[in-house]
């Protein structure tokens, strides 16, 4: 394959980054799976892809937040009473006109259940065991038992048989031991590719071989267009899949967004929700105080679609949710693919909450190397801009976490900031990097552009050892504002290891000369700080 590639031009089918589906019905049949063996949750996830296709219809509870969500359906209007189905796999029966028969994976080809996923999809079959389809009368259409001799064979059919039935925008990269919770019913239903690139742990599975892996994905994503999705996740544990900086390099070296979305559940239901925009509430800041320091927490890894629908509304259900300012990252594409969970945490801010972009604009990409296999990455740096700037508008964000990996050192990184600033002059302040990046001096962390926009690097790092120690986070912010005063300083918070009461003693324990305030508020209040003095004439 040649060192650049010329993205073939395709058009999208859906104005959308991310596909849609139709309106849900009103009435949605709802089966809870939760207890079921992992072979009848893959086989019902496939079918829930298939029905869906065309009207969403079968919703699946495979945790107590998916009833939860399916609540919240219901208020909003979005959705009528459900219709209970009290054995799950009953729905085979219910919806036996919409599929065709059944695809057999191979157990001694690792990927497999990955291709069978795919042959699903544009077949219309569901993914079942011998056993299982059997017990539920599903003729066998395909049985890939034997059909290939290892996995990188298995990929070069996706890649040469299936694709070019197949959606080119829409991947899911996605271990096949996940295959049984629930990530991929909406790629099935908008005829995703589905596939997986086995890590170094994982040679010894049947058929792995990671570097002929890879070469199939790479030649894959030469032959499909810019600004491509890949949904899942590149990691599964360590040493298990291509890693996630060494995937989302992949991805974003051929111009394709990862969107974190493994541990999802029913968003070919959820997509089919429509909504233009949302409105976040605000308040004007605290008037300046010359010998505070102001700091903005935001919250990390909002990208990432799994941490709104099971993770982050239990912090807004927390008693010491409002009583202090917080910025949350959120992928701006929330707004297309469950529009429920968006408007829901839309509805439950407050003043004292705003949503950011999360990393880096509409998706998770690394700027330094996007579309840098391809013959115009500079044009296509700036495509991925107009994405973000577009989604910024619907989701009323007022800038986005930028991420600055794969940058030889901190002055490429600060030319990659540049470069968005540039791309998005309506953003009037950045608040990049996902932990601190190295910089010395606190006026290299916090700064103004020539252009006028305001940069706020992140103060504050984190290590699974130490992300935990409020003294470790207090000792950085004070160390990086020194004694600088009035003091702007974007306190990066690693979601995974805080909550909201840890965040309420992290304040406590910095004391009174630090006053915590939204993204926005910090831009007024720096600018404020460092306008020009009035002329007195």
């Amino acid at each position: 394959m040649p060192a650049h590639v010329l993205l073939p031009r395709i058009k999208r089918t859906y104005p959308t980054l991310q596909p849609k589906m139709p309106p849900p019905a009103r009435h949605l049949y709802v089966a809870n799976i939760s207890a079921l063996p992992p072979d009848q949750k893959r086989l019902l996830v496939t079918l829930q892809g298939i029905v869906n296709r065309t009207q969403p219809r079968i919703y699946l509870i495979w945790r107590p937040d998916d009833q939860f969500w399916l609540r919240q359906m219901q208020k909003q209007g979005q959705t009528g009473t459900p219709i209970r189905v009290k054995q799950p796999l009953s729905l085979v029966r219910i919806f036996r006109g919409d599929i065709r028969g059944a695809v057999i994976p191979d157990p001694k080809v690792y990927i497999s259940p990955d291709i069978a996923v795919d042959i699903a999809a544009v077949d219309r079959l569901v993914v079942a065991t011998p056993a299982l389809a059997r017990q539920l009368n599903v003729p066998i259409k395909v049985d890939l038992r034997g059909r290939f001799k290892n996995d990188a064979e298995a990929l070069r059919y996706l890649r040469t048989r299936l694709a070019p039935r197949m959606n080119p925008f829409l991947f899911l990269c996605l271990d096949p031991e996940l295959l049984a919770d629930g990530a991929e019913d909406q790629i099935i239903a908008a005829r995703g590719m589905t596939f997986w690139v086995t890590g170094p742990r994982e040679q010894r599975k049947p058929g792995a071989d990671m570097a002929e892996e890879k070469q199939q994905i790479e030649k894959l994503f030469a032959a499909t267009p810019l600004d491509g999705v890949v949904r899942g996740f590149w990691w599964n544990g360590d040493g298990v899949g291509l890693g996630e900086s060494e995937g989302v390099k992949l991805a974003s070296e051929f111009g394709k967004v990862t969107v974190v979305s493994n541990h999802v559940h029913n968003l070919s239901v959820f997509s089919g929700v429509r909504l233009a925009a949302l409105r976040q509430k605000s308040a004007p800041p605290p008037p300046l105080d010359r010998s505070k320091v102001y700091l903005s927490l935001t919250v990390s890894d909002g990208d990432n679609l799994n941490t709104w629908q099971n993770f982050f509304w239990r912090w807004f259900k927390s008693p010491y949710h409002g009583k202090f300012a917080v910025g949350w990252t959120m992928g701006p594409t929330l707004i297309d693919v469950a529009p429920t969970l968006a408007e829901w945490y839309y509805r439950h801010a407050g003043p004292e909450d705003e949503f950011i972009g999360g990393v880096s604009g509409i998706g998770y990409i690394y700027p330094s190397v996007w579309a840098e296999r391809t013959d115009h990455p500079h044009a296509a740096l700036q495509h991925f801009y107009r994405w973000t700037g577009d989604y910024l508008r619907r989701m009323d964000m007022r800038t986005f976490r930028t991420h600055q990996a794969f940058t030889p050192d901190n002055q490429d990184a600060m030319q990659d900031i540049a470069q968005a600033a540039a791309a998005l002059p309506q953003v009037r302040f950045f608040m990049p990097d996902y932990g601190y990046a190295g910089e010395r001096g606190y006026r290299r962390i916090t700064y103004s552009l020539p252009s006028g926009q305001v940069v706020f690097r992140a103060a504050t790092n984190w290590t699974l050892d130490k992300a935990e120690e409020i003294p470790y986070l207090v000792q950085q912010i004070r160390a990086h504002v020194g004694a600088t005063r009035p003091a702007f300083i974007n306190v990066f918070v690693l979601n995974w290891a805080m909550g909201m009461h840890r965040l309420y003693l992290l304040l406590k324990a910095l004391g009174p000369g630090y006053v915590d305030v939204t993204p926005s508020q910090l831009n007024t209040l720096y600018r404020e700080a460092h306008a020009a003095p009035s002329v007195i004439r």
